[in-house]
């Protein structure tokens, strides 16, 4: 039983689950060549989960954000990569552009996130401003009756997938005393001149998800390609941060379910001294908290989750839900591994996976020390 979860919400969990096993056989070969399928993306499109999260009257299913979760748990569970592209693609940028954009952007954008033609992104982090995003440099000035924007972006999901980018840029001078002001979100084609996508970066986990950079150089886009107001584009990626920190919130306890799972699965096999390594009291002690850790971060998470969904302040319990589920996810496949013993740390088991991959969770959309940053300043200012 859950108080935050319905029926309705279950049973899409429940559907998502069921077509994630049959994943399996692809991961170990997505994740050497370092790609998602694109077959499997369209799948996700002609199944209703990349547009789970818009409106039915823009032609998505209009699920909750506890249903979101649920399923972004679900595909955690099964392969992280896939779920980091699909909470980009289906949390900021979906999220974004139902909030902020004209009717005639809605439009023309919204179907490009459902089709499974590809997954969006979101371009906000640079080579020098990351957790300080409101120093970023990337510039746009009016030219020729459009946009020109100058700049890099830099770790940016999905980037050899999208069809476009959500790219916050400066319009006008930066004011050291106000570095915010003339921030301006742009919904920049990433087929527009000027624009390139930069080689993937070779990283720990999540080697199957693509990150990389977009560079523009002179990139020229059209006068409708203004997010919301000129000017007003860093609320609107702190208001889309906010809801991402739900959705890695789900990751964290999807990876760490799953590498438990597998633990337990092992412990119960493996014999040492004559008996299954299950029986010793240590390991059933370490098994006891990582579990106990778990349910407590999916209970942060919905809750997180059910607040948004009734139109109350949640960024507090987003925050603290992102902080504990992705540092809990840290502990849990450090105790997978380490019940595993030397078999965990081989890549014929899937845990050393688990553990490359939820390594990432503390890191972006926010680092665990932005987190606390939040929260304390949330209560400090109540």
């Amino acid at each position: 039983m859950n108080p935050f979860v319905g029926a309705t919400e279950r049973e899409l969990a429940g559907a998502v689950a069921d077509w994630a096993k049959g994943l399996a056989g692809r991961i170990p070969a997505a994740e050497k060549e370092g790609a998602l399928p694109r077959d499997v993306i369209a799948d996700l499109g002609r199944l209703g989960v990349l547009g789970m999260t818009i409106p039915e009257a823009a032609g998505g299913l209009g699920a909750s954000g506890v249903g979101f979760a649920l399923v972004l748990e679900e595909l955690s569970a099964a392969w992280p990569s896939l779920a980091v592209g699909v909470a980009v693609n289906s949390g900021i940028v979906a999220g974004s552009i139902v909030r902020h954009a004209t009717v005639e952007q809605r439009q023309r954008w919204l179907p490009k996130l459902m089709d499974g033609s590809g997954l969006g992104a979101f371009a906000l982090t640079e080579p020098t401003s990351g957790s300080d995003a409101a120093s970023l440099r990337t510039a746009a000035r009016r030219e020729g009756g459009g946009w020109r924007i100058d700049g890099q972006k830099q770790f940016i999901t999905n980037a050899r997938y999208a069809p476009f980018a959500i790219v916050l840029a400066r319009v006008g001078e930066l004011d050291p005393k106000r570095t915010a002001a003339g921030i301006t979100a742009f919904v920049v084609p990433l087929d527009a001149p000027g624009v390139s996508v930069g080689r993937p970066e070779r990283k720990l986990g999540l080697r199957a998800s693509d990150t990389s950079a977009i560079v523009m150089d002179g990139a020229t886009i059209g006068a409708d390609a203004v997010l919301g107001e000129v000017g007003k584009g860093f609320a609107i990626a702190m208001s889309g941060l906010d809801g991402g920190r739900i959705g890695i919130a789900a990751q964290s306890v999807g990876i760490a379910r799953r590498a438990l799972e597998l633990a337990r699965a092992y412990a119960k096999e493996r014999r040492q001294f004559g008996r299954p390594i299950a029986d010793f009291e240590g390991l059933r002690f370490s098994i006891a908290k990582a579990e106990s850790d778990l349910a407590a971060s999916r209970l942060l998470a919905l809750r997180a989750a059910w607040l948004r969904d009734r139109g109350r302040p949640f960024t507090r319990e987003a925050a603290m839900a992102k902080l504990y589920a992705s540092e809990m996810a840290q502990r849990a496949t450090h105790a997978a591994v380490q019940i595993l013993g030397g078999n965990g740390y081989m890549r014929d088991y899937a845990v050393e996976r688990y553990a490359r991959d939820g390594r990432a969770t503390t890191i972006y959309e926010g680092t665990s020390e932005i987190q606390r940053i939040v929260i304390a300043r949330s209560l400090l200012a109540a």
